[in-house]
């Protein structure tokens, strides 16, 4: 009896063993993998939740991302385990909810196999750098919460060699960002109809700053089908790890594709010499905002912030009631206190 038992004992520690063996592997393996994520974040209001329920082929119609919303897709692969995206968009720019995000994907698979989505809206040129060092600044700040200095150094040197796989000497142009990096300019339909200048100014101010930052460039619209299409074709790329459709365009008139790698500083029409990344970045925000002025934060009227308790695509009613309750009876006692009729405030007693 103790001899089967003691055999038992051992097949599920055996069983325990192998599955955290297949566990850990599927956290640390930098080349094969089964499940990826995308975090997209960005401009408010720009499409996100859009481009990701098209991706998705969700039928209904998109709602507002108050904090964060998680989606996820499957597609069948080569063998009988099937590919899975997890895809995290977050709405406000804050470091814990992009830190969240970051260390939930971290559960499934390595952060080689995640990638960081900027979605910055081009109708917006006095907006677009501050969104944009908005989101580098959030980024790097949610990567030290969720990651140790040694996985940020090793994603680093991994996006060095994938960017530079033939190891020629580097510009010294370039610093990656640890994680997989793409930069998408939304609402392009209504970008089109700027004066060639001015496009040319963002294309290349863009174009500089996804080479500094070892990323990809995609303009995209979702009124249109064919970058409908295209974002589809990237987004299924750094999804489930298909081949991303072959082709680069910078021409400055049309909605511009520029892959990771398939870029420089010379083709741009820039040369910034040996320096550091963050000093080239600031170099391209010069050149940027002393053209188009950035508007900041400070600038903006409260009244413009929406509260999403007045959506009707947010309406509870029964928490909308309870709310509307306990608002008045806040009310209540606040006059009593200051009349002077409630001496303190009466706190419930623990359940």
């Amino acid at each position: 009896m103790s001899c089967v038992s003691f055999r038992e004992e051992s097949m599920r520690e055996m069983a325990l063993r192998l599955s955290l063996e297949d566990e850990n592997k599927r956290k640390t393996d930098r080349s094969i993998t089964h499940e990826r994520s995308i975090i997209i974040i960005g401009s408010k209001g720009v499409g996100k939740t859009t481009m990701v329920y098209r991706f998705l082929e969700k039928e209904e119609s998109p709602k507002a991302t108050i904090a964060m919303d998680y989606s996820f897709g499957r597609k069948a692969g080569k063998s009988l385990v099937k590919d899975v995206v997890h895809v995290w968009e977050v709405g406000p720019l804050t470091s814990s909810l992009l830190s969240a995000a970051m260390t939930g994907s971290a559960l499934t698979h390595s952060p080689h196999h995640t990638t960081l989505l900027m979605m910055l809206d081009l109708s917006k040129p006095e907006e677009l750098w501050a969104t944009l060092e908005e989101c580098l600044t959030i980024a790097r700040s949610a990567m030290r919460m969720s990651f140790d200095d040694n996985t940020i150094k090793a994603l680093r040197d991994c996006r060095k060699r994938e960017n530079n796989p033939k190891n020629e000497t580097y510009e010294g142009e370039t610093e990656p960002f640890p994680l997989k990096l793409c930069i998408v300019g939304g609402r392009y339909d209504e970008f089109k109809e700027f004066n060639l200048d001015r496009k040319q100014l963002i294309g290349r101010a863009l174009r500089a700053a996804a080479h500094g930052l070892g990323a990809g460039l995609h303009y995209h619209s979702c009124r249109d089908t064919s970058l409908v299409r295209r974002a589809k074709d990237m987004l299924s790329h750094y999804g489930f790890g298909s081949q991303l459709t072959k082709g680069v365009c910078i021409d400055y008139e049309k909605p511009l594709l520029v892959p990771v790698g398939l870029d420089s500083f010379t083709q741009i029409g820039l040369n910034f010499g040996q320096g550091r990344n963050a000093h080239i970045l600031e170099s391209i925000k010069q050149m940027y905002v002393t053209h188009i002025p950035q508007t900041t934060k400070e600038n903006e009227n409260p009244q413009d912030l929406e509260d999403p308790a007045n959506d009707p695509n947010f309406r509870e009613p029964i928490i909308d009631r309870l709310r509307a309750q306990r608002e008045e009876e806040i009310g209540i006692l606040l006059q009593e206190m200051l009349e002077g009729r409630a001496l303190k405030i009466p706190i419930p007693e623990p359940m």
